[in-house]
């Protein structure tokens, strides 16, 4: 997620359309080839008109590709205890005729979820040469359920099989299953791989993300070499051209401790250079650094290092590991004080950033979590990338500027995987004046906020306290002051506890909602979710107006599984966000809690204390999700 917003926001959302917009078009496709595989859950969980929107989802996901013999093919399977394949990848080699076989797929409608059977029939028989797999092909799965499979052990048996043949999968969530297994299921990183949505119905929101990121897949590799350098070039030539005017200063901060394998600290470097050839390096453009860290910290290449990109690759190839501990916390400090300082800065609008690679935890995660904090108070955007099982998420999420800067990969082997993602997401972060962190965010807010919106605001003050209660309202008081608001636009309202007659305020336009958002009132979650869905939005308008509700959480509610029923029945007809802060929140609670849980509906503050700074962040889930 970008860290900051304005104007500069909508620039950034403006080349993600154009990379989404050229995929749809068929121009990063145009040259990919790929074999993909729709899995389609048609089980008893799933009703016949939900199985239909599936239909209805796959058309509109081959709508954007680049249909042919030589560029992408479609197989599908539907399976429920029984798999029974639709039809194969070399049966149609057209839009039209692809799309008229989807219709008449039938619902099976009987009983299990067999989806490890699944994944192994479509790895075994539906990617077969025999039925159209082609070698030079990139093999793609696209997994769609509504439910956990009937065992699991087997399902993630039979996707660690699939990814080790170098096939990838992409995992959608319908509704609210268990996301550990389609975590499991998925490639890395999962929150590009996993896809969720509250119902079948709101399948269509994801169609452009994933065509995109089926699009983005790595190809196979052909005599050594990576096919991105053979047929998908085009993917590279586009970022290129998008990040070539756009001055930055990167660091690449590297663990450098003894954890890591010699010879995956040479897949870290190589991966380095692969994301520095993206780049337009020069002293006026993009600028790049090297720090890599054990217990010491070493700097290899300053900002302001006058190296052609030539040069800048030998030196990194040629960087030795140091050994020792992890001292995280150490290395952003050393960033922040040697490398971001008046010496190395430039004068320009350069944005600054950081990209962190660690494989475990740091030695003093409090020391980390305060340099993360500085970083982002000085405006410095870190994206971490943790690699393997010995990371730790929640202390990763701390340092990281936002849930969109944040890498989680299951093995050096999976950083191909994030390299032009990675580089989009770096290109779109943009210079912003340290003390005015709103200061273009209003103009933007407008755009986004034209279509109309109830917006309220729920959190337990009895419980968080007054002091925390103040933090709160003082941020709501900021998100509300970016919102347009207008009878026929977006309201706003909070729900704090129980106690409506003078304390809870209803859906009010600004004057009056400021003055009675520092009145203080009392009672559970449960309850106020509870008024949340049966009043907590008087319609004023003959027009249908969308409902938006954001809960502020920062531990377990002790009567949790009423409040994720309350919580459940309120999502059924509107859109419920989660801002999680501290780290007491249970993973579950939020998971329920949330309409649409790892797809941009929870927002994790590290403290009270940066709730204010990360309010565009919150903004952007809120407004755009």
């Amino acid at each position: 997620m970008e860290t900051r917003f304005g104007s500069r926001h909508l620039v950034a959302r403006f080349i993600l359309a154009l990379v989404i917009q050229t995929t749809v078009s068929g121009s990063i496709c145009q040259k990919k080839m790929a074999d993909v595989v729709f899995l389609l859950d048609s089980s008893f969980s799933v009703w016949e008109s939900d199985f239909k929107e599936q239909l209805r989802f796959v058309r509109s996901v081959v709508d954007n590709f680049q249909i042919g013999n030589d560029s992408i093919q479609v197989g599908i399977l539907s399976f429920s205890s029984e798999i029974k394949a639709n039809f194969y990848l070399d049966e149609y080699s057209d839009k039209e005729a692809i799309n008229s076989a989807v219709n008449k797929i039938e619902h099976l409608g009987t009983a299990g979820t067999n989806t490890g059977g699944a994944l192994k029939y479509a790895r075994d028989v539906m990617l077969h040469e025999k039925h159209g797999g082609r070698a030079l092909a990139s093999k793609i799965l696209i997994l769609i359920t509504d439910g956990m499979s009937y065992d699991y052990n087997e399902t993630i048996r039979q996707a660690g099989i699939t990814k080790e043949s170098g096939i990838y999968i992409l995992a959608v969530a319908v509704g609210a299953p268990m996301m550990q297994e389609l975590e499991m299921v998925a490639s890395t990183p999962t929150s590009d791989f996993v896809f969720n949505v509250t119902d079948f119905n709101s399948l269509p929101t994801i169609v452009h993300s994933l065509s995109t990121t089926t699009c983005l897949v790595p190809d196979i590799q052909k005599d050594g070499e990576s096919a991105e350098s053979i047929t998908n070039s085009e993917v590279e030539d586009k970022i290129k051209k998008y990040c070539e005017k756009k001055p930055s200063d990167i660091l690449f901060v590297i663990d450098s401790s003894s954890s890591i394998w010699p010879p995956h600290f040479q897949d870290i470097l190589k991966f380095t250079i692969k994301v520095l050839n993206l780049f337009d390096v020069s002293p006026n453009k993009t600028r790049i650094g090297v720090t890599i860290f054990s217990d010491d910290v070493s700097t290899v290449l300053h900002l302001d290092n006058q190296l052609n990109s030539t040069e800048l690759k030998n030196t990194i190839s040629n960087i030795h590991q140091l050994k020792g501990g992890t001292e995280t916390g150490k290395a952003l400090k050393h960033a922040r004080e040697n490398e971001f300082n008046e010496k190395y800065n430039r004068k320009t609008d350069a944005s600054k950033v950081i990209i962190l690679l660690t494989d475990g935890q740091s030695i003093r995660p409090e020391d980390t979590s305060v340099e993360a904090n500085k970083l982002k108070e000085e405006n410095i955007t870190v994206f971490v990338i943790g690699i393997g099982n010995r990371t730790d998420k929640r202390e990763l999420s701390v340092v990281a500027s936002s849930p969109r800067h944040q890498y989680n990969l299951q093995d050096y082997n999976a950083l191909t995987t994030i390299k032009n993602m990675l580089v989009v997401k770096t290109c779109t972060v943009h210079f912003q004046i340290q003390d005015s962190p709103f200061e273009d965010l209003e103009e933007d807010e407008e755009t986004c906020w034209e279509t109309a919106r109830d917006v309220m605001f729920v959190f337990d003050s009895p419980t968080i306290g007054t002091h925390k209660t103040k933090i709160i309202r003082k941020a709501i008081t900021e998100m509300f002051r970016l919102m347009v608001i207008g009878s026929n636009q977006t309201r706003a309202g909070v729900l704090s506890n129980y106690c409506p007659t003078d304390l809870d305020t209803g859906l009010q336009e600004q004057e009056s909602f400021l003055r009675s958002l520092n009145r203080q009132p009392t009672d559970g979650l449960k309850r106020l979710l509870r008024i949340l869905r049966t009043r907590g939005y008087q319609q004023t308008s003959d027009k249908p107006v969308k409902q938006v509700g954001v809960i502020f959480l920062d531990r377990e509610e002790h009567d949790s599984h009423d409040v994720i029923e309350e919580a459940r029945r309120a999502a059924r007809t509107r859109r419920l966000f989660v801002i999680t802060i501290g780290n007491r929140v249970p993973i579950h609670t939020v998971e329920s809690l949330c309409s649409d849980f790892h797809h941009r509906c929870v927002f994790h503050v590290p403290q009270y204390n940066s709730l204010i700074q990360y309010i565009p962040d919150i903004m952007d889930m809120v407004c755009y999700s």
